[in-house]
């Protein structure tokens, strides 16, 4: 799933819950539970088709946008502090898993999270995999 849809997420939880730390809890869960949903992302693994630094700038723009769009839609209405980490830790497992992909760490915890994240991804080519996150 796009990071961009995770920030949203933890975006849109962090203007409806009532203390931070539900919020924090509840968008660390949702991560996995909209990873069930198929989707499409940008295939943000290096697979030797792209290099590198293209992985990485294209991953970074991602999460970038996510941020970008949930401050601009709820920074008014939720501390940014508090929206911030909020909007991190609904991407957590991502951020998690990169030293994976981009350094080759295939070692704990970032074997664990990789595991954990292939069990819970079901992905959807374009363009319905894309109309999934829209919905």
């Amino acid at each position: 799933m796009l990071a961009l849809s995770h920030a949203l997420t933890g975006a849109f939880i962090a203007s409806k819950t009532s203390t931070p730390e539900l919020g924090y809890l509840l968008a660390a869960a949702s991560h996995p539970l909209l990873d069930i949903f198929p989707h499409w992302d940008f295939n943000t693994r290096n697979n030797g088709d792209r290099s590198t630094l293209r992985t990485v700038i294209i991953s970074l723009t991602d999460a970038g946008i996510g941020f970008t769009l949930g401050l601009i839609l709820f920074g008014t209405t939720v501390a940014w502090p508090r929206l911030l980490l909020t909007m991190f830790l609904a991407q957590l497992p991502d951020w998690l898993e990169s030293p994976y992909h981009v350094f080759g760490w295939k070692f704990p915890p970032f074997t664990w999270v990789k595991q954990f994240q292939h069990l819970v991804h079901f992905k959807l080519s374009a363009p319905w995999g894309i109309l999934t996150q829209l919905t």
